[in-house]
C-alpha cells in the first residue's frame, strides 16, 4: 500500500462514526476540510470469477482531509478503483465473446476510531464502457461519490477496504448477435496483509474533555449498536413528510441531511373513477420539479440492511402547483352523458421515499428498490356539460379535503443497467386513491349531493408514467426531459 500523508499514524478502530449517504453525486452540507492529500493503495483480492478464483490488484485512490473536527463531515473525493479482468473472466462466460463491458462496482468500506467500526457501503461506482483489447486482459476504472462520514468525538478515523462486488453489461460485437448475458462475480481482499487507505485525524477541541472508549455519534440523533438497530433511550425518528419507510424496519443511522440537486420531468396516465366506470386521461403531462435526495438513513429491515432516500418536490402548470387539466367524458348514472374538466391541485408538497438494497439480488445481481410518492392533491371540476347542456357549477367546485394520492413503482439498478421504476430514470407508478365528498358545487342549486354521489368513493387505481429526469450538471435528457404517454 502506498499512502502519501503528513500524518503516518495508524491507530486503533472505531464504532459507528458517521453520516452516511448511499447516493452518488450529493453530499451534505456540513462543511469539510480544506487541507486535503491524495492516498493510495494497492490491495490484492481474489475474485470469484467464471473461469474460477483468480487473483486481482485493486488500484485506489482518493481525496480527503487530513485533519477535521468534531461533528464535521469527511468527504472522500476523487474515489476510483483501477483493476484489469482477465481475459479468462469472457471466454469462460456462455456465448460470443463481448466487444465491451461497462457496469458498476460496490466496495464494503470499514471506518474506525477507537476501537470500534461500522461496515459502510460505498456503491454505485461507475464503469464505463471500455473495448475488449485484440489480446490480454481488459482494464477497468469504477468511480463515483461516496458516503460521508461525520464523527463525534476525537481520534483518528481509518478507512480500509473491504469487499468488492461487480457487475458488468456485456456489448455483442455488431452483428454478432445477442449480447452475452450479464458477469457479476464478488471479490475478497486476501488474508494477512492491509486493506488501509488513509486515515484523518480529529483532535480533541479546546476545553472538551475526550471521552474514554465513547463511540461518535452518528447524525440524525441515534446511536447504532452492532446488532444494527437504535440504542434504546435514543429517539430514531425520521423526517416528517407523508412517506414513511416499511414499518417493520428500525433505523440504524439518520436521517442524516444531503445537499439535494434540483431535477425536472414529466407525469402523465390514468385514474380511475370507479362509481362512473370509466377513467380520467391525464394525456398533457403534468411537470414534476424535484430536490433530489434530501436525506439518506440506514435501516436494519427483516431482510437485511436498506438504505432509505427521500425526495420531494412540486407541480408546475404555468406557474402553479397543479396537473394540467384534463376532460373526462362519463355516462353520469349509466345513462346520462356527462363531460367535464378537471384539475387536480396539490397542496402542500410531493413526498417520495426510496427503500434500496445494500446487496445485489444473487439471481440478477441488480439491487432492488421501491419507491413511494405521496401528493396530497384536491380535485377541482369546471365546463360541466350534461346532455351536451352546460351545467353552472361554478368557480369553486372541488372536494372538500385533498386526497392523498399514493403511488409506488419498483425496479433496480445494477448491472446491465436500471430496469422498471426508478426516481433518476423513470417508468410506471401505481397506487390508488380515495375520493372525498364535493363542496362548493353549483350556483342556482346546491349540487354537493350530486357530485359526491357520482364521483366520491375509495380505491380508485392509477397509473402514472413518469419521464427520465434531467438531473442538474448530468446532460442525459436536458434541458428538456421526454415527455411519457399515458399507459392503461
Amino acid at each position: 500500500m502506498r499512502t502519501r500523508t503528513t500524518d503516518p499514524r495508524r491507530t486503533a478502530r472505531f464504532a459507528a462514526v458517521g453520516a452516511v449517504a448511499l447516493v452518488a453525486g450529493f453530499m451534505p452540507g456540513t462543511g469539510a476540510a480544506t487541507d486535503t492529500r491524495t492516498a493510495e493503495a494497492d490491495i490484492a483480492y481474489t475474485c470469484d470469477l467464471p473461469s474460477g478464483a483468480q487473483p486481482v490488484p485493486v488500484h485506489i485512490t482518493a481525496e480527503l482531509p487530513v485533519t477535521t473536527s468534531i461533528g464535521t463531515a469527511i468527504q472522500l473525493r476523487d474515489v476510483a478503483l483501477s483493476f484489469e479482468l482477465p481475459r479468462s473472466a469472457f471466454s469462460a462466460a456462455p456465448g460470443a465473446e463481448p466487444a465491451a463491458v461497462s457496469g458498476s462496482a460496490r466496495v464494503l468500506t470499514e471506518v474506525s476510531q477507537r476501537g470500534e467500526s461500522t461496515d459502510v457501503p460505498w456503491q454505485g461506482l461507475e464503469i464505463p464502457e471500455s473495448s475488449l483489447p485484440a489480446a490480454g486482459d481488459i482494464a477497468l476504472r469504477a468511480t463515483g461519490e461516496v458516503p460521508t462520514i461525520t464523527p463525534r468525538s476525537s481520534g483518528d478515523v481509518l478507512f480500509a477496504l473491504g469487499q468488492l462486488d461487480v457487475g458488468l453489461a456485456l456489448r455483442a460485437a455488431e452483428g454478432v448477435g445477442e449480447a452475452p448475458p450479464p458477469l457479476a462475480f464478488s471479490c475478497k481482499v486476501d488474508p494477512d496483509q492491509s486493506a488501509e487507505l488513509a486515515t484523518v485525524s480529529v483532535p480533541s477541541q479546546t476545553g472538551t474533555p475526550r471521552p474514554s472508549g465513547a463511540a461518535p455519534e452518528p447524525s440524525g440523533g441515534t446511536t447504532p449498536d452492532r446488532a444494527g438497530g437504535a440504542k434504546a433511550g435514543r429517539a430514531a425518528a425520521l423526517s416528517p413528510g407523508g412517506v414513511q419507510p416499511p414499518a417493520d424496519c428500525t433505523v440504524m443511522t439518520g436521517p442524516i441531511p444531503q445537499v439535494p440537486k434540483a431535477a425536472h420531468g414529466y407525469m402523465a396516465g390514468y385514474s380511475n373513477v370507479n362509481k362512473l366506470a370509466g377513467a380520467i386521461k391525464f394525456s398533457d403531462p403534468g411537470h414534476l420539479r424535484l430536490n433530489l435526495n434530501t436525506s439518506v438513513s440506514f435501516l436494519k429491515c427483516p431482510t437485511g440492511v436498506k438504505s432509505w432516500l427521500t425526495t420531494d418536490g412540486t407541480l408546475d402548470y404555468k406557474g402553479r402547483a397543479q396537473m394540467p387539466p384534463a376532460e373526462a367524458t362519463f355516462l353520469t348514472f349509466g345513462f346520462m352523458p356527462t363531460t367535464a374538466k378537471v384539475e387536480l391541485v396539490l397542496e402542500g408538497r410531493i413526498d417520495i421515499g426510496t427503500l434500496g438494497d445494500s446487496a445485489p439480488d444473487p439471481d440478477t445481481k441488480k439491487y432492488k428498490e421501491t419507491t413511494t410518492a405521496i401528493a396530497p392533491v384536491r380535485a377541482r371540476l369546471y365546463d360541466v356539460e350534461v346532455n351536451g347542456e352546460p351545467l353552472d357549477v361554478g368557480p369553486n367546485c372541488r372536494s372538500a379535503s385533498p386526497m392523498k394520492l399514493e403511488l409506488v413503482g419498483k425496479g433496480a439498478s445494477g448491472a446491465g443497467g436500471p430496469e422498471g421504476y426508478t426516481v433518476k430514470t423513470g417508468g410506471p407508478l401505481t397506487g390508488y386513491a380515495d375520493v372525498p365528498p364535493f363542496t362548493g358545487c353549483g350556483v342556482t342549486e346546491d349540487l354537493d349531493n350530486l357530485f359526491t354521489a357520482s364521483v366520491s368513493g375509495k380505491g380508485n387505481y392509477t397509473k402514472m408514467m413518469q419521464s427520465p429526469l434531467c438531473v442538474e450538471g448530468v446532460p442525459a435528457n436536458c434541458p428538456e426531459p421526454p415527455k411519457p404517454k399515458p399507459e392503461r
